[in-house]
């Protein structure tokens, strides 16, 4: 079953108040809180659109898949790409690491933002 997965990103982001977060990028009060709880079945492409642009992210990195029973072979499938992640408490992973590692780490995410502006 794909679904979306926002709170991921809002914690990845840090971003405290989803919904106020969602009105300042242009949805409406209601969209805005129903999506902040997770109270929708699916979003407009313009509300869509408007999240990437703000999250600076793409619908896949939006959206996750579980396989239902009924899926032959699932690792097999292209949708494997959208499986969840598990790491979604980047605060706390970091704070698990060595000190040493920190600067590998943070060479590591300046080549990636260096990389992604290209």
């Amino acid at each position: 079953m794909l679904r979306y997965n926002l709170n991921k990103h809002f914690k990845l982001r840090g971003i405290t108040y989803p919904a106020r977060y969602l009105m300042e990028i242009g949805l409406t009060k209601q969209s805005a809180y129903n999506v902040a709880r997770g109270n929708f079945v699916s979003l407009s492409p313009e509300h869509l659109e408007k999240l990437c642009l703000a999250l600076n992210c793409t619908p896949n990195d939006l959206m996750e898949w579980e396989p239902g029973k009924n899926v032959v072979n699932p690792e097999a499938q292209s949708l494997q790409k959208l499986r969840p992640v598990q790491l979604t408490d980047l605060k706390n992973f970091i704070n698990s690491l060595p000190y040493e590692k920190m600067n590998e780490i943070i060479a590591q995410i300046e080549e990636a933002k260096i990389n992604s502006s290209k």
